[in-house]
């Protein structure tokens, strides 16, 4: 597992693209989309996170597992969703996450390589709107990405999800 501190700041909702241009960082149409919703708070007053990345294998899923069963074997190994907004604080805080060894950024129906999944709770239960955000590293231009998937998905073994420690 990897654990990274993310520092937590307001941010007027209307100025997270400007900070993210700031910062060189782009962003696909499904984060934009879910960076928009209600439930996406970007007035915050937490100063810190901690996150831990950490691969589906190493919490024991040899075969890959689905949302549900994540969920639940994160709160036994005392790991929680993140808020939807960790992800936005992960991108700013994760500037040297390694490079993938893909340039393809989307249409696989798996998470593409290098990518760190944010796991958190689902904005909306609609299969057709974001499920959440991931993080890549592609050609050296850093990414916040949104996905869609549907609930029942089933992820790999060696997908990377990041989870808030608890405590």
């Amino acid at each position: 597992m990897t654990e990274i501190k993310c520092n937590i700041f307001p941010i007027p909702k209307d100025r997270v693209s400007d900070i993210l241009h700031a910062d060189h960082i782009s962003v696909n149409e499904y984060a934009k989309v879910y960076m928009e919703h209600p439930r996406f708070r970007t007035d915050v007053t937490r100063t810190q996170v901690t996150v831990e990345l950490c691969s589906l294998r190493s919490m024991g899923f040899e075969y890959g597992a689905v949302f549900s069963d994540i969920f639940s074997r994160a709160e036994k190994l005392g790991l929680r969703p993140c808020e939807p907004n960790i992800g936005l604080f992960l991108r700013l805080a994760y500037t040297d996450q390694e490079q993938s060894k893909s340039c393809v950024l989307s249409g696989t129906h798996s998470a593409p390589d290098g990518a760190v999944t944010v796991l958190s709770e689902f904005l909306e239960e609609d299969d057709n709107f974001p499920k959440g955000l991931y993080l890549r590293n592609v050609g050296g231009t850093l990414w916040l990405r949104g996905y869609i998937c549907e609930k029942a998905h089933v992820w790999s073994p060696e997908d990377i999800f990041a989870f808030e420690a608890q405590g």
